[in-house]
C-alpha cells in the first residue's frame, strides 16, 4: 500500500544538547577518585612526595643534649661531695693525753643493789631503774695517758659510742688488783663482783659485772644505745677533763 509523499516514517531529530549542570558556588565538585589518606605501605606517594629532611635543627638538638649531660655530671659531682665531705667537725671523736682530770675517776665494787628511791649515800644508774651502795675497794684515777671517744664500731665492733681510757703504769697495776677482787666476787655470787665507775659523785654507767682481772691499763666505757649517744659520752669527756 503506498502511502502518500511526505508521510513516510522519519527519524527523530536529536535533541539538542543539555549544557552539563554547573555545580553551585557553595558545592566542590567531587574528585576523579578516592584518594587514600596516605601512601600504600611501602610505596611513595606520586601525588606527594617525601619532603626532604629539615636542616639546620640537628646542631641545636645536640647541643641542648651535651648541655643537658654536663649538668647532670654537675649534679651528680655535687651529690658525692654532700655524701663524703662531713658538715662539720662535731662527729669527729673526741681525743686528749696525756691529762690531769679536772674530775677524778673513781672504780668502786658495789656492795648493795637497791630499788629507787636511792637512800644511804647509795647513787642511782644513769637510767634511773636501781640504786647501788659501794663499798671499800676502790681506785681513784687523777691522771690518764689518754681519753677519748669512740663511735660505734671502733672497737670489737661496739654498736654504741663509748669512752676509750689509757691508764699511767701505776694505776693499770691498781686497777689490775681491784678487778682481780671483783672477778673473785663474781666467781661466789656476791654484790662485788659488779665495778662501778663514779664521776663527779654520779654513776657514768651501770655497774659492769668482772669475770677476770683486767690487765694493760686499756679501758672502754659503753651501755645501751638509748643512753651512750655521741652527746652523752663527749659530756662524760668534757666533765673529766674540763674541756
Amino acid at each position: 500500500m503506498s502511502q502518500p509523499p511526505g508521510s513516510q516514517d522519519e527519524p527523530p531529530l536529536p535533541e539538542p544538547p543539555t549544557a552539563p549542570e554547573q555545580p553551585r558556588r557553595d558545592e566542590q565538585p567531587p574528585p576523579p577518585f578516592e584518594q587514600p589518606h596516605g601512601p600504600p605501605p611501602h610505596l611513595s606517594s606520586p601525588l606527594a612526595p617525601t619532603p626532604p629532611p629539615a636542616r639546620g635543627k640537628g646542631p641545636l638538638l645536640l647541643v641542648v643534649l651535651a648541655a643537658a649531660a654536663v649538668i647532670v655530671v654537675m649534679v651528680a659531682v655535687a651529690a658525692v661531695a654532700i655524701l663524703v665531705l662531713p658538715d662539720d667537725d662535731s662527729s669527729e671523736p673526741i681525743s686528749s693525753g696525756p691529762v690531769d682530770l679536772r674530775q677524778p675517776l673513781t672504780f668502786s665494787l658495789v656492795a648493795q643493789e637497791s630499788r629507787p628511791p636511792c637512800t644511804g649515800g647509795a647513787l642511782q644508774s644513769p637510767d634511773g631503774s636501781a640504786c647501788y651502795a659501794f663499798g671499800q675497794d676502790a681506785l681513784t684515777v687523777r691522771r690518764l695517758e689518754e681519753i677519748k671517744t669512740m663511735p660505734p664500731g671502733a672497737a670489737g665492733g661496739q654498736p654504741t659510742w663509748s669512752v676509750g681510757l689509757t691508764l699511767t703504769s701505776a694505776d693499770a697495776s691498781g686497777f689490775a688488783t681491784l678487778t682481780g677482787k671483783a672477778a673473785q666476787a663474781y666467781q661466789n655470787r656476791l654484790p662485788a663482783g659488779s665495778m662501778g665507775m663514779v664521776v663527779g659523785g654520779a654513776l657514768v654507767s651501770a655497774p659492769m659485772q668482772v669475770m677476770a682481772p683486767i690487765t694493760g691499763g686499756e679501758i672502754q666505757i659503753s651501755g645501751p644505745a638509748q643512753t651512750f649517744t655521741q652527746s652523752y659520752v663527749e659530756g662524760i669527756v668534757k666533765r673529766m677533763t674540763g674541756g
